[in-house]
């Protein structure tokens, strides 16, 4: 009888050495992980002055190279989406070479709305939404008003202004978007109310601010600026 309870409970301590020494070679967390600490620091409403360079009153286009300078140097992070449409393709002048694609098309998207690829400030690629490749677009345009391949960012912005004004083509332009390369745009003014948000690195304590930057007639009008702190 003594032998027979001997036998299971030593098979039962057998089996919890082994599983002591698999959790000791491979150990599992029991339940979900520790979340980071954030503590909110508080905001600033700025009126007067400026915020890291960007004064108020700054038109639009210097903001911009402002903000870029810090993304070059990895201490912004845009978050959204200012509307990267555009009302009138006059707005796109000295603003093309910052952006990957432009797209032109109705008011909704349809099969024939036209994909444009810049790249090194020049027309890489011509293609429709449904997939057509082209060389030149519109295709039965001639050569000095279609968008061609290879056509440098200033042919095609004055060809953008001709065919824009066409009455074969203008439907065409009830929607003009730049977008792909960063997360915002130079935005239409006619949505101007919408601020620019992004993240700003102190590079100090674990500080981040968020900033959202608001526009009047293309200038800086007021600039919100929320300071959090992460362990």
């Amino acid at each position: 009888m003594r032998a027979a309870l001997f036998l299971p409970v030593f098979l039962l301590l057998g089996l919890n050495l082994m599983s002591c020494r698999v959790d000791q070679d491979d150990p599992t967390i029991v339940g979900p992980e520790p979340e980071p600490r954030v503590n909110y620091l508080g905001r600033d409403s700025i009126t007067t002055g400026n915020y890291r360079g960007i004064a108020i009153n700054t038109s639009t286009d210097e903001a911009f190279e402002i903000l870029e300078g810090y993304r070059k140097n990895k201490t912004v992070a845009y978050l959204g989406a200012v509307n990267n449409y555009f009302a009138d393709v006059t707005d796109l002048k000295d603003r093309l070479q910052f952006f990957d694609w432009l797209v032109l098309d109705e008011i909704f998207d349809t099969p024939s709305g036209v994909q444009l690829q810049l790249v090194s400030g020049k027309v890489k690629s011509i293609r429709l939404n449904n997939g057509t490749q082209l060389s030149q677009w519109p295709q039965a345009a001639g050569s000095q008003m279609a968008i061609a391949t290879d056509d440098a960012l200033e042919v095609l912005y004055r060809k953008l202004v001709v065919l824009s004004n066409s009455d074969d083509y203008k439907h065409k332009f009830q929607r003009v978007v730049l977008g792909a390369k960063y997360d915002y745009a130079l935005y239409d003014p006619k949505k101007a109310e919408l601020p620019w948000a992004f993240i700003y690195d102190t590079k100090s304590q674990g500080i981040t601010e968020q900033v959202r930057v608001y526009f009047k007639d293309k200038k800086v009008d007021y600039i919100l600026v929320d300071r959090f702190q992460h362990y």
